[in-house]
């Protein structure tokens, strides 16, 4: 079987949560990598040494979910990893995960692929999202392998060898849009980006969702409000992977994102400002950590 190794991206965990997760992967994996991005470090990442094949760096501060899978991207490539699985730190496996999603690279030219998932708040299942005629097309298949244009970071397993060409995560976006820009830089690229139908996993997104009639929307934190909105307007204004038609759904998207998460979302106040200022930020290429006072 192929070299695969697993990096779990750690911020301020659940102990239980994260336990599950853990457990779920670390005996379908060659090595996993776990990567605390908590400031000041996670107080219980140290009962985790004791099990095999597991290695823990600690970044001691929150350096942005971009910075801390490259650093595992690199210790990987270090290891000799033929393919590399990213996790949160809130995603259960089934067991045969690993085993079943590494049919997707039998074609050729596969540079990544993810599975469907469960959001655990709602029990919903998530789509894949495919290229449109008006940009991006959403798509709920009940099984087989279809090539698409994204997926979310947690669950997908990259080949290792095409990151040299590919490249790393893109750092200065800091959190959000950051999987999606490197699926859409991958395509760009002349790779394909798969998604498996035929495999579940259980996510969670966001903290808990709201239901507002005619959606539920996963609640966050005004400041993962500003990313999401920031990053937008960044990469529709910016990212030459996209088309004409993506990146102008990608700026309306934005403008979505200022009514949504201040119409719906508390605190509505704050996240105005956020999302306005995150807005402003994308517009004049502002990116990396935000530590500006509001």
């Amino acid at each position: 079987m192929a070299k695969v190794v697993g990096i779990i991206i750690l911020y301020k965990p659940n102990i239980t949560i994260l336990e599950k997760c853990i457990n779920s992967l670390i005996s379908q994996l060659n090595n996993l990598i776990i990567v605390d991005n908590t400031p000041g470090k996670c107080e219980f990442i140290e009962q985790f040494k004791s099990l095999p094949n597991i290695e823990i760096i600690v970044l001691n501060d929150n350096y942005g979910i971009a910075y801390a899978q490259n650093i595992g991207i690199k210790k990987a490539l270090e290891e000799n990893a033929e393919y590399i699985l990213f996790s949160d730190q809130d995603t259960i496996y089934p067991p045969d995960f690993v085993e079943k999603m590494l049919e997707c690279f039998k074609e050729n030219k596969v540079a990544a692929a993810g599975p469907l998932f469960v959001d655990a708040h709602t029990g919903k299942i998530q789509f894949f999202i495919k290229k449109g005629i008006l940009g991006f097309k959403k798509i709920n298949p009940k099984a087989g392998k279809h090539e698409i244009l994204q997926l979310i970071a947690s669950g997908t397993i990259i080949n290792a060898k095409f990151i040299s060409e590919i490249g790393l995560m893109k750092e200065d976006l800091f959190i959000d849009w950051v999987d999606m820009e490197w699926c859409w830089r991958a395509i760009k690229s002349g790779y394909k980006i798969i998604g498996n139908a035929d495999v579940i996993i259980e996510h969670r997104l966001g903290e808990s969702p709201k239901n507002i009639g005619i959606k539920v929307l996963p609640q966050r934190s005004p400041l993962r409000h500003y990313y999401i909105t920031r990053n937008a307007v960044h990469l529709a204004l910016k990212c030459n992977s996209l088309n004409l038609p993506q990146r102008i759904t990608l700026f309306l998207k934005s403008l979505k994102y200022i009514i949504g998460f201040s119409l719906f979302i508390s605190p509505r106040f704050k996240n105005l400002k956020y999302t306005l200022k995150g807005f402003y930020h994308g517009l004049i290429g502002k990116l990396g950590k935000f530590n500006e006072e509001l």
